[in-house]
């Protein structure tokens, strides 16, 4: 597979700036790109590759098969499963350094190279995406593991390949909308609130961005006030090139006021958001496996003392606010 091929990347255009939040630099990201989809080129020519490719091909399973797996990561449910099934059926150990579902990845990131040129994103996202090509490319041996399906790490890169999600830095970017589900759990009194701010400011309950922690984040111990304000601009700008998203919406236990009353140091995710007109409540009751106990032996022992009730809030910042923050931080562009 040639990269030549993928020449059409060297070709992202320069997008006019519609907000002083936007700074594009074009040609030299595009290249930064391309030379990543190259890396991905040379990676899909290893002879540990090519073995899978031959293997797959043998179980009757066609090129366009590959990527049409990974389109379905995260839309339909026995998708992971089928994955599961392919390593078995394959009768090699492909289990400990993921090269299935790296040579599924790959094959599908260079097929949809092309698509990069029509993306309506700035170049601190494009640099971002082009850091996760070069590392899909050449994990390290502790990363593969990561890309095990049907892992968070997996997922999240089928989304990446398949421009469905975007790396901003700590955090990630993707469009969805605020499910209706979402509103059975809310209080009659906090319904109230959310849907006098959504009629009041949005006016609608989407298309919003979302947003979900990179697990290759620079630290992946913690995450840093600085480092989330970076993404929070990314995402603004982000913001600026799609006037039809009406803002960003979280949903995670790691806003929810009640985590802050056990852990006060994570208070500052919010505080942006809060500081300039966005909103914030608690939805209900978190689920145990939600990860708010992950790195936290405090927050699992005063759970299991009766002293914190994990919740999860929902936080909605509106477009024009986001975007007024934005302009006001210069400081967090780059």
């Amino acid at each position: 597979m040639s990269s030549h091929v993928l020449r059409s990347v060297l070709e992202l255009m320069s997008v006019r700036p519609a907000d002083p939040v936007i700074s594009v630099r074009g040609h030299a990201v595009a290249r930064e790109i391309a030379a990543a989809v190259d890396e991905c080129c040379a990676a899909l020519e290893t002879a540990e590759m090519q073995e899978i490719r031959t293997t797959l091909l043998g179980c009757g399973l066609a090129d366009s098969d590959c990527t049409e797996i990974i389109e379905q990561v995260g839309i339909r449910p026995g998708s992971l499963a089928r994955i599961a099934s392919l390593r078995m059926a394959m009768r090699v150990d492909l289990r400990e350094a993921a090269a299935l579902e790296r040579y599924l990845l790959l094959y599908t990131a260079v097929r949809n190279a092309a698509q990069i040129s029509q993306l309506r994103m700035t170049d601190s996202v494009l640099r971002c995406l082009a850091d996760e090509l070069r590392f899909l490319a050449a994990p390290s041996p502790r990363d593969r593991a990561r890309l095990l399906a049907p892992t968070d790490g997996f997922i999240s890169m089928a989304k990446i390949v398949t421009m469905r999600r975007f790396p901003a830095g700590q955090l990630h970017l993707e469009l969805s909308g605020i499910p209706l589900s979402w509103f059975a759990r809310l209080s009659p009194g906090r319904l109230t609130n959310v849907l006098f701010f959504l009629a009041r400011h949005v006016r609608g309950r989407g298309p919003f961005f979302s947003n979900h922690v990179a697990w290759r984040r620079k630290n992946r111990l913690f995450l840093t006030e600085h480092e989330q304000n970076l993404s929070y601009f990314r995402i603004a700008q982000a913001l600026a090139l799609h006037p039809e998203v009406k803002g960003l919406f979280i949903e995670s236990w790691l806003h929810s006021p009640d985590t802050f009353q056990v852990s006060p140091h994570l208070a500052w995710l919010n505080t942006p958001i809060l500081e300039h007109g966005g909103l914030v409540v608690v939805l209900g009751k978190a689920s145990e496996s939600c990860g708010v106990f992950d790195g936290s032996p405090e927050r699992k022992r005063l759970y299991e003392q009766g002293l914190f009730r994990p919740t999860t809030a929902m936080a909605i910042w509106p477009r024009a606010a986001m975007l007024d923050w934005a302009m006001n931080h210069p400081e967090f562009g780059d």
